[in-house]
């Protein structure tokens, strides 16, 4: 059954990871939800067929029930983390079989280096064989802002589009009265933290919202990572989609990947 979720979860996260500051100090702890939507029968796609009546009533009681994860934001207004919250305990307290294998590979963080120039983001992947250490520019959204507003987590946002690798578009919300040009991901850019974005990730809809910040004074260090391969976004992509390729063939095969 785990197999049968690998390819998918490897394909969420290359595409999330894939996708300057100013000089008022900002030291920022704050929590996100991610909310993941997918269509059960797409999904259901990706399932071999001999473990279809399997897992097809387990995975529709976990889409019905929505998919959602803690994330969690630091902030020093010149280099930041986002990473996930890594439950302990039993099956039940750590969700159901996306959110477990989710977990299992989105378990390192993101982190963003606003004192370099160009501004860079690290991103740590664990394996298990083998660890990467993406290491690339945060890449130019494209933003428009628009006039459109809202308000989310007792903050006025405004409303921005842009687009990641290329093609994918995102909409994102942003509090100017936060002035740190971060976010979730590895998404910056806009004036003022982004504190909701959207975009579409290997036939899923993720939608980061922030549910909780508290800004001080008190001093935040962020230690930049420096262990793995060290591969740029494009390069990690490519390791990526030849670990699919041979997952499929031991999927296809019969070789058991747990």
């Amino acid at each position: 059954m785990k197999k049968a979720f690998l390819t998918f979860a490897l394909g969420v996260i290359t595409t999330t990871i894939s996708l300057a500051q100013d000089n008022k100090k900002q030291n920022i702890d704050a929590t996100y939800i991610c909310e993941m939507k997918l269509d059960y029968d797409q999904t259901m796609k990706n399932v071999p067929t001999e473990y279809r009546a399997q897992v097809g009533p387990m995975l529709k009681a976990e889409l019905d029930a929505g998919v959602f994860m803690t994330y969690f934001f630091k902030s020093n207004s010149k280099t930041s983390t986002f990473v996930l919250e890594q439950k302990v305990g039993n099956a039940q307290t750590q969700g159901g079989m996306i959110a477990q294998q989710m977990a299992a590979f989105d378990n390192k963080p993101t982190y963003k280096d606003f004192t370099a120039t160009p501004n860079m983001y690290y991103k740590e992947v664990d394996l298990g064989a083998k660890q990467y250490l993406i290491k690339d520019v945060i890449p130019d959204y494209k933003w428009k802002i628009s006039r459109e507003k809202t308000e989310i987590a007792g903050y006025q946002a405004t409303k921005a589009e842009g687009v990641m690798m290329d093609s994918i578009k995102v909409v994102a919300w942003y509090a100017p009265s936060i002035p740190v040009k971060d976010g979730p991901t590895s998404l910056a850019g806009l004036p003022g933290l982004i504190v909701k974005a959207e975009f579409e990730a290997n036939g899923a809809t993720m939608i980061y919202t922030l549910k909780e910040l508290n800004i001080s004074d008190k001093e935040l260090k962020v230690t930049l990572p420096n262990k793995g391969e060290v591969v740029t976004q494009d390069g990690f992509m490519k390791a990526m989609k030849e670990l699919q390729e041979k997952y499929k063939e031991m999927m296809g095969s019969g070789v058991d990947t747990k």
